[in-house]
């Protein structure tokens, strides 16, 4: 009898100790692009749109203009996409894709420069990133998240 019970302790340990699985970057990244393209491509989200002036930092002087758009389900009014446009003397396109209200891309395009793309686990860590310095990367993980709290404040 003690021998089943250490047996059965012992195979316990183990299974409780074993190995647990996790998704590689790469196995994350391919994910994220799989779902970004299915966002980009249904034609059953709603779609709204904003427009006005972009100013500096004291909102008094008029630097350019933004563009912004917000995809999401009408029904549960869940979020799948932000894109945001600032036209100065460069035009930033910045876009932000969220899975069940997290945030999972960022893509910011310039003119004549390597698109900046940040991979997230969910809002919880940045996977991967490119041509984007760590500055830029906390940057644009700011904008996503006051974004999202924007959306979801006007709902």
């Amino acid at each position: 009898m003690k021998k089943i019970i250490a047996t059965l302790i012992l195979t316990l340990i183990l299974f409780s100790c074993g190995t647990k699985k996790v998704k590689s970057d790469d196995s994350v990244i391919n994910t994220t692009e799989t779902y970004v393209s299915k966002i980009d491509n249904n034609k059953n989200l709603k779609e709204e749109f904003t427009e006005g002036a972009l100013t500096d930092e004291k909102g008094f002087e008029d630097i350019g203009r933004f563009e912004y758009s917000v995809l999401f389900d009408k029904d549960s009014k869940e979020l799948f996409r932000i894109k945001n446009i600032e036209i100065s003397n460069t035009t930033i396109t910045e876009r932000y894709y969220y899975h069940n209200h997290n945030l999972v891309y960022i893509v910011s395009s310039t003119l004549n420069q390597s698109d900046k793309k940040i991979y997230t686990n969910g809002d919880k860590k940045v996977v991967s990133s490119s041509n984007a310095s760590d500055e830029e990367v906390k940057l644009l993980l700011a904008k996503a998240k006051r974004f999202k709290n924007s959306f979801y404040r006007q709902e």
